[in-house]
């Protein structure tokens, strides 16, 4: 991580964890460059494709009249899946006709993990408003049928390209802030921000939400293009460097 000549950063974050564990590094030899999304993938206000949607609607025809909230994630504990089904349970107990959508498969060694989630939900009376729809491959098209996306990782992570994804989609994010997704929140949409773990700050901006939607920016700056070209800026500044030297 730290050998090179230039070190690049996916996140502020990343760069604090590099300047936290490995001291003697010179900050000066880190970049900062925000991963970024290719906006002709997920383009602002994508509608999936006719075909799709009437599949979609086949499959899970009740989720038209609710409100739809997806976690993206594999299934793994520090994901936040728990807090996800807790969330849609206070939101059901005030009066929300809300759906929880679990978008992520397990691995083979997590298996006793989902059987877990799966007991929760039950034990919730929530069996009817989450499902576990595993593994996708047409997770930009859930993520533009839904109506906020949410990111809950106990742990920071180091960009989090998802919400990125669906934030450029035009949907909302509700996420813990911190980590590479709190960058971007707090650019984006800094209202989806929440401290961790707080359950009950993310069931009220939901509610304030599900009344009055928030409107999310257009644009933003954490594109492709602006990543490639940072990168190559840097690359080009160590040749340089290096002809000099």
């Amino acid at each position: 991580m730290v050998r090179g000549e230039r070190i690049i950063a996916i996140s502020a974050a990343v760069r604090e964890h590099v300047l936290r564990h490995y001291p003697w590094v010179d900050d000066s030899r880190i970049s900062v460059i925000h991963r970024g999304v290719d906006p002709e993938i997920f383009p602002f206000g994508y509608v999936p494709d006719a075909q799709w949607l009437d599949e979609w609607n086949a499959r899970h025809p009740d989720l038209r009249k609710k409100y739809v909230l997806t976690l993206p994630a594999r299934l793994t504990r520090w994901k936040g899946q728990e807090d996800f089904i807790a969330i849609v349970a206070a939101l059901r107990q005030r009066g929300v006709p809300v759906h929880g959508l679990l978008v992520g498969g397990a691995h083979p060694r997590k298996r006793h993990y989902e059987m877990e989630l799966r007991a929760q939900i039950e034990a919730r009376g929530l069996g009817g408003a989450v499902t576990l729809l595993g593994h996708r491959n047409d997770l930009r098209e859930i993520m533009a049928v839904s109506s906020v996306v949410l990111s809950l990782s106990r742990d920071p992570e180091a960009f989090g390209r998802v919400s990125l994804e669906a934030l450029s989609l035009g949907r909302p994010v509700v996420a813990y802030a911190h980590g590479g997704v709190g960058e971007q929140l707090a650019e984006i949409l800094p209202e989806g921000g929440i401290a961790v773990g707080d359950q009950n700050k993310v069931v009220e901006r939901l509610l304030t939400w599900y009344g009055t939607p928030p409107q999310v920016p257009a644009s933003h700056s954490f594109t492709l293009e602006r990543m490639l070209t940072a990168t190559l800026g840097v690359y080009r500044d160590a040749a340089l460097a290096r002809r000099r030297g």
